[in-house]
């Protein structure tokens, strides 16, 4: 009986050594992710993508640009995927597109254990409309009778600049009484007013002119009638305009355009056209297109050349008379 105790205690130790053997065997050879790290804590905040997006505004290629929102949570790393070719890793990043178009947008979003999320989303790139140009505002745009800054009523009034030559006068024509502003034989009449504008907006002028019959039916017809459109940048230095709305308030001298070399300089011209006589005394219109350029106020100069420089301005009207009837300048 000692015998077999004996023998029982010693299997049964046997089998409780391979026991331990087997359970160290099975742990050694585990998978890791079957048992968690020593010391480990589980994802209890998983990363989550999102964003939103919105197009750029203002003038040029703003449109193009397309700002991205992050709003995702639990993250530290981003990879962006523009849908264009272009990817980024910023955290709110910015994405110029290369015009109109629906782009797939991807964020994936990571944490520091590795663990991604990731989210899709479309944008629309759209150009905007061009923006409504208003007309400019002309004050005595018809040249009627009206009281101006100082001395007696004038069809010329709002548009004076003794600086750059004579005032032109009233006159009758096209069916009215004094509603016409005249640009006398050899004198040097003009008109001249300043307005607002849109930079890089285009405009066209329309100006119904009269040409007068030869004086005394004898040739040559040399009286001719310019017209300017001159650019801001060509003010007298430090001057700011100001955009009058009645005749009676525009100043007569010493503002905008000083002189008449500041007129022809090429480089203040936006416009500038020379309408010849045309052996025909009835309103003629004639129509012309300018753009503004960077400029956001420009002058109108209209004059009577043609004849001899005389006084101290350097141009006159020549023989014939010429009388302008109204303009309007409307944008395109």
């Amino acid at each position: 009986m000692k015998n077999l105790k004996t023998n029982n205690v010693s299997v049964f130790a046997k089998f409780k050594t391979l026991l331990l053997i087997v359970a160290l065997s099975c742990f050694n050879s585990c998978d890791d992710n079957e048992l968690p790290e020593a010391g480990s804590i589980p994802d209890l905040t998983p990363p989550s993508a999102l964003f939103s997006a919105s197009q750029g505004e203002g003038a040029g290629d703003e449109w193009k640009t397309v700002f991205f929102s992050n709003q995702s949570n639990s993250a530290t790393s981003y990879s962006w995927d523009f849908g264009d070719g272009n990817m980024s890793t910023d955290f709110e990043p910015s994405n110029e597109y290369s015009g109109e178009g629906t782009y797939t947008v991807t964020l994936v979003a990571r944490d520091n254990l590795g663990v991604e999320s990731t989210f899709t989303d479309t944008v629309e790139v759209t150009q905007p409309p061009a923006p409504t140009v208003p007309d400019p505002t002309l004050i005595n745009a018809d040249f009627d009778k009206l009281p101006k800054s100082s001395g007696s009523d004038c069809s010329c009034s709002a548009w004076i600049n003794k600086s750059l030559g004579d005032q032109g006068e009233s006159s009758s024509g096209n069916g009215g009484s004094d509603n016409v502003v005249k640009f006398d034989n050899n004198e040097p009449d003009h008109v001249y007013q300043e307005f607002e504008v849109v930079p890089n907006a285009d405009y066209t002028i329309s100006v119904v002119v009269q040409f007068k019959s030869l004086v005394n039916n004898t040739p040559p017809m040399d009286a001719m009638f310019e017209i300017r459109v001159l650019s801001g940048s060509g003010y007298v230095s430090g001057y700011t305009p100001t955009y009058y709305t009645d005749s009676a308030s525009f100043p007569q001298d010493d503002f905008g355009y000083t002189t008449i070399a500041q007129v022809e300089d090429a480089a203040n011209n936006l416009l500038t056209e020379t309408i010849t006589n045309p052996s025909d005394d009835s309103y003629i219109t004639y129509t012309y297109t300018f753009n503004a350029g960077n400029n956001t106020s420009v002058a109108l100069f209209m004059r009577g050349i043609g004849g001899a420089a005389t006084g101290n301005f350097g141009y006159n009207s020549g023989d014939e008379e010429i009388r302008a009837d109204s303009v309007v300048i409307t944008a395109n």
